[in-house]
């Protein structure tokens, strides 16, 4: 069966805080309030339907959206313009079905369309190794690293340079 990927939808809210809570310690939490917020100021707030279910989801933003998260707000400070992924999570029974590299595939593409480098953070300690693994093999360069949580969590940061889709 075709994973579909698509734009996520008020009906699917639930599913998606369900599917976040899963990803935690890995994710930040996402409540009712966050998933309403990203639903009006993400510039790319996508989910993977597979087998008929909500198999992952993705949410990027752009530097001009207002977020007020510490990891984006390290991009920001650096960068004048981006598209930062704020979060890839795929369900456990989903895993294996290569939806995370679809979801990235498909904000890459969204990233081209608007010009902006795609940027990224993953927890290097405690390490968060299939993302990790997953961000380098997909072309993600590291460019720094973030201590979050009152020093307690480091973040990797990373960047992908989009080629013009022209040239």
């Amino acid at each position: 069966m075709k994973v579909v990927i698509r734009d996520v939808a008020p009906p699917d809210y639930e599913a998606v805080m369900a599917l976040n809570q899963q990803g935690i310690p890995q994710v930040n939490l996402l409540t009712a309030e966050s998933v309403q917020w990203f639903a009006q100021n993400a510039a790319w707030f996508r989910v993977a339907v597979w087998q008929g279910n909500l198999a992952g989801v993705l949410i990027a933003v752009t530097a001009d959206c207002g977020y007020q998260s510490q990891y984006f707000k390290w991009f920001a400070e650096r960068y004048a313009d981006f598209l930062y992924i704020d979060r890839v999570v795929v369900a456990e029974w989903a895993r294996g079905q290569r939806i995370a590299w679809r979801l990235l595939e498909d904000v890459e593409q969204q990233a081209r369309d608007l010009s902006l480098p795609l940027v990224s953070d993953v927890y290097s300690r405690p390490p968060n190794e299939i993302s990790l693994v997953l961000h380098k093999r997909f072309g993600f360069r590291l460019v720094g690293h973030h201590w979050v949580a009152d020093e307690t969590k480091e973040v990797a940061k990373f960047e992908k340079l989009l080629e013009d889709k022209h040239g």
